[in-house]
């Protein structure tokens, strides 16, 4: 453990012990100061790439709240940006709540609300499946960053359309990941076919699968996680998609996919729906100051979300075009119906074992509002 010296306060980095290579940062505050929010995210950053960023404590506001959210982002996720600056502004403070987001690894955030973990939080539908095929009472509740993923081929390449995506040597980040499973079902659901059957697969982490087919020429084509998704739209000189999940999807079905909805534990949820929807009315404002202010929110949290200072301008782009987030009032019937449909596709393909009741596992955002009004 090591100790940061600060004015008033210090921070403190020390290893969490149930995670390899995962570091907590906490602010412990000796008295009253001037330290801003904004100023301990720039400092946490610091911490290195490894760093989980433990921002409860330190995000909400001077004044005791009403009510108290805990919840986990996966690192490199583009909410994290309208995580930190919705914070900022103050948009859940509005709403009466003292919100605590937290940065984690993957394998943790993923973990973080089967039974013991926390009451709220992102889960993707092949994990919602999972949990509930184990008895989990989890229900989602609303909308949060859609699933910008895509599939790219070198600018040169002879694949012009989806159906090319066969017979050739496709580089993933693995099936199991929310990425590889929704892009599966997806592909399968509008074209027929299979796209992890019908080709070679060559797995391996992101960064790797870009050098892999742009420098080296070992695959054909790429499905990419988020941030270098971005990096690939950003740099048309070298790659270009045949497949971006955001659109195909709205194009098939009239909504993009919603790749982590917010979702609860049905015990906390029953209780506390005014808080529920309190969470997603703070998303909403979050959602909006983003779309209207995104030159100035990438710039200054792009990089905490993962987003290289040469990438900002497609981010900015999608920020601007709505692309990166569904309003909060279109979580109707048919979204759900929409969303409803990917999973399917996934217990087709045997990506999950079966599909959660809708009834049961999702709320529309009118039916959340009834609910906090009763």
């Amino acid at each position: 453990m090591q100790s940061i010296p600060m004015i008033g306060q210090y921070i403190v980095i020390e290893p969490d012990k149930s995670y390899k290579n995962v570091w907590h940062v906490r602010l412990i505050v000796m008295q009253k100061s001037s330290f801003s929010r904004r100023s301990f995210v720039k400092s946490a950053a610091g911490v290195g790439a490894a760093a989980s960023v433990g921002l409860a404590g330190c995000m909400g506001s001077a004044e005791e709240t009403d009510g108290s959210i805990d919840l986990l982002t996966p690192e490199g996720n583009l909410n994290i940006m309208h995580f930190l600056s919705g914070t900022d502004e103050g948009f859940w403070a509005d709403e009466g709540l003292e919100f605590a987001p937290e940065v984690a690894a993957y394998g943790r955030f993923v973990n973080a609300l089967p039974s013991g973990g926390n009451d709220v939080g992102l889960l993707e539908y092949n994990n919602l499946a999972q949990y509930t095929q184990a008895g989990e009472e989890l229900v989602q509740f609303g909308p949060c960053i859609t699933q910008i993923n895509s599939i790219f081929v070198p600018v040169d390449s002879d694949i012009e359309t989806v159906e090319d995506l066969q017979g050739i040597r496709f580089g993933h980040p693995g099936w199991s990941t929310g990425t590889g499973t929704y892009t599966q079902a997806m592909i399968w659901e509008q074209h027929d076919f299979d796209i992890r059957e019908e080709n070679e697969g060559v797995e391996s982490d992101p960064a790797t699968l870009y050098d892999l087919m742009v420098e080296q020429g070992e695959v054909d084509a790429m499905l990419q996680f988020t941030g270098q998704t971005v990096r690939g739209l950003a740099n048309s000189e070298d790659v270009r998609p045949v497949y971006n999940a955001w659109e195909e999807w709205e194009a098939e079905t009239g909504y993009p996919p919603l790749i982590t909805p917010w979702c609860a534990q049905r015990s906390w949820l029953e209780d506390n729906y005014d808080t529920a929807l309190s969470l997603v009315e703070g998303w909403s404002a979050a959602q909006q100051h983003v779309e209207d202010n995104a030159e100035s929110v990438v710039s200054e949290y792009g990089q905490l979300a993962g987003v290289g200072e040469d990438d900002q301008e497609a981010v900015i782009d999608l920020a601007t075009s709505g692309g990166l987030h569904l309003p909060v009032d279109e979580y109707t019937d048919d979204l759900i119906e929409s969303q409803w449909r990917l999973v399917e596709a996934m217990a087709d393909l045997g990506s999950i074992e079966a599909v959660p009741p809708r009834d049961e596992h999702v709320i529309s955002i009118d039916a959340l509002r009834a609910e906090a009004d009763a």
